[in-house]
């Protein structure tokens, strides 16, 4: 007989075992345009499901807001601040006002009626165990977004929802650990999707998720990709020696983080060449390069082609990437 739970181990599945749920909050809502609302960052996840019509996400940091529409999920792995509404222009209020003007019903349900076209959201944040210094999510995207198809979430969310759905209008016992455990795979499924893109592009960093000082260091090179990260810096991040740290990035990730670090800078120069119109020069120094010239030898050295080459071509980040926008994946 063939178990089900004897799978191959692989490097998602082990950085997904590392995150696990507290406890988490929700909220329905049907909201009648004009409205808005922020969500104060507290750094642990958070997450939207647009259950009808369309609205707009504007996070903390990010240059653009984000359209969302009917079966799209939204997950915010570190819980940046964040602002959803019906249109760019609107105005948003705190959360915290509007459901003290507007409290929830028995159903848990907010209901605002603006008198214009409505949005359905289910709404909801994550407490995790270990609290919010999991490097697993802090590598990862600001946003991580699956689309729906047709006006409709993906089958395995459509799935997680109509369970959620079924439990939060039970009163059967035992029904609040159910909707933890179902929004527990939720998010598991989210996170799983972002980095199976992430381990796609780099899997070299998935590989360092699974050893929490290793962890830390490429969390941090992927933060501040324009500094110029030397090993005792990095070693001295992760309260290792210099000697250690070096050796045990190498066995880990697979290669010397000094090269680790150019091959993320450039990547992330990639993203912004194939992204924005910044000029060259422009890019040079968002990623930590002193002068045009020197960010171009350097790209081409690694990549194989001029970066102005490279902006005229249409495919993705090469080598490594780290997508600056959010983690797009429509099953």
């Amino acid at each position: 007989m063939e178990l089900l739970s004897d799978f191959d181990a692989d490097p998602v599945s082990d950085v997904l075992r590392a995150v696990r749920i507290r406890s988490t909050v929700y909220c329905r809502s049907v909201l009648a345009a004009p409205w808005g609302f922020g969500v104060t960052g507290h750094g642990h996840p958070a997450f939207h499901v647009v259950t009808s019509g369309t609205c707009w996400l504007q996070v903390d940091g990010e240059p653009d807001q984000l359209p969302l529409s009917a079966g799209d999920l939204v997950v915010l792995p570190t819980g940046r601040r964040h602002w959803l509404r019906d249109d760019p222009a609107t105005p948003a209020t705190e959360l915290e006002e509007l459901l003290a003007s507007t409290p929830l019903d028995e159903h848990r349900r907010l209901h605002h009626d603006g008198g214009g076209p409505p949005t359905g959201l289910l709404c909801g944040g994550f407490a995790l165990e270990g609290g919010t210094a999991n490097p697993a999510l802090r590598v990862l995207p600001a946003t991580v977004l699956i689309r729906g198809v047709n006006g409709h979430p993906v089958p395995w969310l459509a799935a997680t929802l109509a369970l959620l759905s079924a439990e939060t209008a039970s009163a059967a016992p035992g029904a609040e650990e159910v909707v933890s455990r179902l929004a527990d795979a939720m998010l598991a499924q989210a996170l799983r999707v972002a980095l199976a893109e992430l381990q796609s592009s780099d899997g070299a960093g998935v590989l360092a998720l699974r050893d929490p000082q290793m962890a830390a260091a490429v969390e941090r090179i992927h933060r501040h990709p324009d500094h110029g990260w030397t090993v005792g810096e990095l070693a001295a991040e992760v309260a290792l020696s210099r000697s250690a740290f070096s050796a045990r990035f190498r066995r880990v990730v697979g290669e010397p983080p000094k090269r680790y670090v150019t091959r993320t800078r450039l990547a992330y120069a990639a993203t912004l060449l194939h992204k924005t119109d910044a000029s060259l020069a422009e890019i040079a120094h968002t990623v930590g390069y002193g002068s045009e010239f020197s960010f171009a030898k350097a790209f081409k050295r690694t990549f194989g082609i001029a970066p102005g080459a490279y902006r005229g071509q249409r495919h993705g980040v090469p080598g490594l990437g780290r997508n600056a926008d959010a983690a797009v994946l429509a099953q």
